[in-house]
């Protein structure tokens, strides 16, 4: 009896041995440095408790500060030593209309490609339908909606030495993603959290004015078209394959963001000195964009 105990003892540590060697094998690409980086998003919303439920239960995210002022409720998400997600409801808001334009998704960017798979196993775990998977030859990337109709995309890069260009213009396409591959690359990690790491990789907006928007990010942030579609641009600083996204792609969109609509407010973002000195004066500044949402905008 004693000499089972044992054995079976030595197997349950020996299999968590090699279940903890495989997660520190994971295989993390080196991020390249940007002049351009997301800090976190302020997104307001209608049901607060509702909301907080989903991203923890989506991105298993920490939440890292609740507060009550009055009216105003705000729930910070994120990882151990990150905010990723600012939550703010003032009890007056209202879903917003098809008529209102906003962000087409916000795409939170996971260190390794074992963790997009990691990922894809929380979502089968929990039930949480997906609105499809693409790759795009720089990345791979799987896109949901939150209850309140916020798009997100949950995505890894590819190494971005592999990344293909056409002068200025970097190759990205659509095809499908290999799920099987990212199920057998998780697989033996433990149960999905969001890793240290994790951050905004991208914002893609929606827009009314496709022409306008883009000479926007181009004058006001000094951003490099970097790829196109019909009736969409991606733009970026320092070779990255887009900083921001934006597409007129949905006919209904006709005016900016109302005060009260649900949806992102702010876009927090740090530049590098001499990026922000080029735009802008002192350390930090605010702009709102043509469809209503604040870039607050600091100087690393």
């Amino acid at each position: 009896r004693l000499f089972i105990k044992m054995l079976l003892f030595f197997i349950f540590l020996y299999t968590n041995v090699l279940k903890a060697k495989k997660c520190k094998e994971r295989k993390i690409i080196e991020m390249k440095k940007y002049g351009l980086n997301f800090d976190f998003i302020t997104l307001r919303v209608k049901n607060i408790e509702k909301m907080k439920d989903f991203y923890l239960k989506l991105l298993k995210m920490k939440v890292l500060s609740e507060k009550n002022e009055g009216e105003k409720k705000e729930i910070v998400l994120g990882t151990d030593t990150k905010e990723i997600i600012r939550l703010i409801s003032y009890g007056n808001e209202s879903i917003e209309s098809q008529e209102e334009t906003n962000v087409y998704h916000i795409a939170y960017l996971l260190p390794t490609r074992e963790d997009l798979g990691n990922f894809l196993r929380n979502c089968i775990k929990e039930q949480i339908r997906l609105d499809g998977v693409g790759d795009h030859d720089v990345s791979e990337a799987i896109y949901l909606t939150d209850p309140e109709g916020n798009g997100i995309e949950v995505y890894a890069d590819r190494d971005y030495n592999t990344w293909k260009w056409n002068g200025n213009y970097v190759i990205m396409g659509t095809v499908e993603v290999d799920t099987e591959d990212l199920l057998r690359i998780s697989d033996n990690m433990p149960d999905f959290v969001i890793p240290e790491g994790t951050k905004i990789g991208h914002v893609h907006m929606e827009t009314f004015n496709i022409e306008n928007d883009k000479e926007f990010y181009i004058e006001k942030l000094g951003l490099d078209v970097v790829s196109e579609l019909p009736r969409a641009y991606f733009m970026s600083v320092d070779r990255y394959h887009h900083h921001f996204g934006m597409n007129q792609w949905n006919g209904n969109r006709k005016i900016p963001k109302k005060e009260n609509s649900t949806g992102v407010e702010e876009i927090y973002i740090t530049m590098d000195k001499e990026k922000f000195s080029r735009k802008f004066s002192g350390d930090k500044t605010v702009i709102e964009t043509p469809n209503g949402i604040k870039l607050v905008i600091k100087s690393e």
